[in-house]
């Protein structure tokens, strides 16, 4: 909750122009979790080859690697990536990450093992223009 208290407010057109930024963030870690998207790329097929070889670990750390990896493939920068701490807005042995678009953020956790039961939402920034503390 003070996660939100001290974010910048958003507007309606920043939050529209945000949700582009939201889809393809969120279609990263979908194909990071699942089969590959239509059309098939080799590089997907060979990650999901290496999935097989390698599963996923438990360890927070090696699986907030794996989204970063995953985030910064799809082409985000300056993309924040974690295990939740205390002031994160995402429960406790989370996976927090977070993207910024422009004066937004897009700001969402996963699981520990990043296999689901996370959320992501359209956030404004931090003072300082940050998207997590």
């Amino acid at each position: 909750m003070d996660d939100e208290l001290g974010r910048s407010n958003l507007s309606s057109r920043q939050r529209a122009e945000a949700q582009t930024a939201a889809e393809a963030v969120r279609a990263a870690l979908d194909r990071m979790r699942f089969d590959c998207a239509r059309p098939v790329t080799e590089e997907c097929v060979a990650e999901q080859a290496r999935r097989r070889m390698f599963p996923a670990t438990d360890s927070p750390e090696q699986m907030a690697d794996q989204i970063r990896q995953v985030l910064t493939t799809a082409g985000f920068t300056d993309i924040v990536v974690r295990p939740a701490g205390p002031a994160d807005p995402a429960p406790r042995h989370g996976i927090v990450y977070a993207v910024p678009a422009g004066a937004v953020c897009v700001v969402g956790y996963l699981d520990a093992g990043g296999r689901g039961g996370g959320q992501q939402q359209v956030v404004g920034t931090l003072p300082g223009g940050q998207c997590l503390a």
